[in-house]
């Protein structure tokens, strides 16, 4: 059952979580500009850099520390890269074709293959469905890699490479808000979902003339029934950009992706850190799929003029 609840003819309130009440609603601007602007209820952020009122546990928290590590590809001198929806949140497709579908086709081997009399033919179904489900989640987890979002601090802008689109937006005219996005989650019935949403506004498109489109949404992150960590990656990137209080960063000095740890094969010895390596690793697949797809050898590159805007050549993700 929703936890948002409509308390006027264009306002609807959620839940309250860590000192913030989302307040969402119709805006003259999404039923212009968005698609499907009629019917998107959302918070709007940016313009207006609006600060969320969160309430944190102990300075750790409040440096959003957690932010940085599950999103960021990387602390710079001047600019942050932050990781888009589609490569933080992909361990959802993984374990959906890896493991709930071979639980599925398991069971639909036990009730309905098993019975097929003859053996080839049984055989040849049977694996064929658990190489179709394994490949599927092979492919989820290494498809190609999205060029994380460019939040430069240096030059007040933010560089974006979406769909083969080269977008060059001034901080204080990025368009971003949460939007409420209810979905159907199996037998589990209804569920609030929620998504921060970067508005790519056509005008902003630098190697196409898009004059007359609507805008075009980038999913930066989602969640299912808590806001709080879109807030929290809102916050996050609000204060890099502003300078409003500190947070958590750290100057990387390498891509942020998984490998082996030479700083502890060198404390504890080189054989007993291959041995560890090769006996976690399967674990990290199962419960840190969003990290390993880091490894995808799939990745998007920036342009030529992004490089240069920035002052530097980077392609992590």
């Amino acid at each position: 059952m929703s936890k948002i609840k409509q308390v006027s003819s264009n306002l609807w309130v959620g839940p309250s979580m860590m000192g913030v009440t989302p307040h969402f609603k119709r805006t003259e601007h999404a039923i212009k500009y968005y698609p499907k602007g009629e019917s998107l209820i959302h918070d709007p952020l940016q313009p207006g850099n609006k600060k969320p009122s969160l309430i944190y546990k102990n300075k750790e928290t409040e440096d959003l520390g957690e932010v940085f590590e599950g999103a960021s590809a990387g602390g710079h001198e001047g600019y942050l890269d932050m990781r888009v929806d589609s490569v933080v949140n992909r361990g959802e497709g993984f374990y959906i074709m890896g493991i709930i579908g071979i639980l599925f086709w398991w069971s639909f081997e036990y009730f309905v293959l098993s019975a097929i009399q003859d053996e080839l033919i049984r055989d040849i179904s049977i694996y064929s469905g658990y190489a179709f489900f394994g490949i599927g989640a092979l492919i989820c987890l290494f498809r190609t890699l999205h060029t994380p979002v460019r939040f430069h601090k240096a030059n007040q802008e933010v560089y974006v490479w979406h769909k083969k689109v080269l977008y060059r937006i001034p901080w204080d005219e990025c368009e971003l808000s949460i939007r409420v996005d209810n979905r159907n989650i199996g037998l589990k019935g209804q569920q609030d979902g929620y998504q921060l949403t970067l508005w790519l506004n056509p005008k902003h498109a630098i190697n196409k003339d898009l004059t007359g489109q609507k805008h075009v949404p980038l999913n930066m992150f989602h969640n299912m029934d808590h806001h709080i960590p879109l807030y929290a990656y809102w916050e996050y990137v609000r204060r890099y950009m502003t300078g409003d209080t500190s947070l958590y960063i750290e100057m990387s000095k390498e891509p942020r992706v998984p490998g082996f740890n030479t700083e502890m094969a060198k404390r504890v010895g080189y054989i007993k850190a291959i041995f560890l390596f090769v006996i976690m690793t399967p674990f990290a697949f199962l419960f840190k799929p969003a990290k390993m797809a880091l490894l995808s050898p799939f990745k998007e590159k920036w342009p030529a003029e992004v490089h240069e805007w920035t002052g530097e050549r980077c392609d992590w993700h």
